[in-house]
């Protein structure tokens, strides 16, 4: 049994010490926030929290200092960048040119890992995963993962100590607890597990990558952990990226083949989701749950060659989707990323040379197609 004050297993030290603090009704327990190191870093407490916020959790809270450093995601996930985490407000350096507001991760949830823990009358709190942006789903429960009320749409919410039972996360517009399953995410799970199936076990191999982890070389040839990261960043961004010479597309969606899911399986509810025109390095920092699944199950398809899942995410008529992709880049924008030496492993770009060779080709033959009706209209006419 572990020890009440003791932060769980999987657990954010933020969320440990929010339930700290309904205990004592936050009496003696300020609420610990991302402040700037001595270079000007931010510092954030879930992820490298700063020593002296450390010893002073640990003094009143009778934990080690030792215990609390271990549960940071610095420690968890070694190779993790602060773009692979969901923010609400992106950590900008000391001389970003605007105003910056402190950097706080944005949380999303699974309603069956709340469900299963108030039916074992375990207290709520948030997990580690449900702040990765390598994650849209809950991998013990292969489950969507959700960032608001399933009852009135309420990006907020917070804990609550119910009369009876134990610590409840809730909605904070109707006080709902986000338990409750969606509808239709509901009515959507049995078509779509095989889906799901599929992203979740791309979803494994990103997250053992920012564990420092080599990538399972049978799907993932000659490809590093930094590598895998790096090819997912350039693909998210690439299929988020502004048209060139379009400077005013904020807010704007991008209409390309590789939004159109099988089944509405990665979508539940909403079909025909389309990605929003964004130019941060890594749009999975500040997406949706929804939009990370979107993300996520598109550059899965591209980098893995197998083409069963091409048909499971896209439908057995879909083209590779390498070469839907390749076919929808601007050709610039495209050759720039891989050119840092390493940036890319050697398969996939090989994969996207062989993309842009099969893609010459049909226009080639297109064209020759076109010149031959056009010869034939013309022999025809005389």
């Amino acid at each position: 049994m572990i020890a009440p004050n003791v932060p769980l297993a999987d657990e954010l030290l933020t969320s440990w010490h929010a339930r700290q603090r309904r205990s004592r009704r936050g009496r003696t327990l300020s609420k610990p926030k991302a402040v700037r190191d001595r270079k000007g870093n931010w510092r954030h407490p879930d992820i490298r929290p700063m020593q002296a916020w450390l010893k002073a959790a640990a003094d009143r809270l009778d934990v080690s200092a030792i215990r609390l450093a271990e549960q940071s995601l610095a420690r968890r996930y070694p190779a993790l960048a602060l773009d692979f985490l969901v923010w609400e407000h992106l950590p900008r350096p000391v001389d970003y040119p605007e105003v910056s507001a402190v950097p706080r991760l944005g949380i999303s949830w699974c309603s069956r890992c709340l469900a299963e823990g108030f039916a074992n009358d375990e207290p709520a709190y948030v997990r580690q995963q449900w702040v990765l942006a390598a994650s849209g789903f809950c991998h013990r429960h292969r489950w969507p993962l959700e960032d608001r009320c399933n009852a009135c749409g309420s990006l907020n919410w917070r804990f609550a100590t119910p009369a009876r039972g134990p610590l409840r996360m809730i909605c904070g517009a109707c006080w709902r607890p986000l338990e409750r399953a969606s509808v239709s995410t509901l009515d959507a799970e049995k078509a779509a597990r095989a889906c799901w199936d599929h992203a979740i076990t791309f979803e494994l191999q990103l997250m053992g990558a920012m564990a420092g982890k080599t990538p399972d070389q049978f799907r993932f040839n000659f490809t590093s952990a930094s590598q895998l990261l790096d090819q997912v960043r350039d693909i998210c961004s690439l299929l988020n990226r502004s048209p060139p010479g379009h400077d005013h597309w904020g807010g704007r969606t991008r209409a390309i083949a590789l939004n159109d899911f099988a089944c509405d399986a990665i979508t539940p509810g909403m079909r025909d989701y389309r990605f929003l025109s964004y130019d941060e390095p890594n749009p999975l920092a500040t997406a949706t749950p929804l939009l990370r699944r979107c993300l996520l199950a598109a550059a899965h398809a591209i980098i893995d060659s197998d083409p069963g899942t091409t048909t499971a995410l896209f439908g057995p008529d879909a083209p590779p989707a390498i070469d839907t992709f390749v076919a929808g880049m601007n050709r610039e924008l495209l050759d720039s990323y891989p050119a840092a030496t390493g940036h890319w492993s050697p398969t996939f770009t090989r994969q996207i040379e062989a993309a842009k060779q099969r893609r010459r080709r049909r226009s080639t033959l297109a064209k020759f197609k076109l010149r031959r009706f056009a010869g034939n209209t013309a022999f025809a006419e005389v």
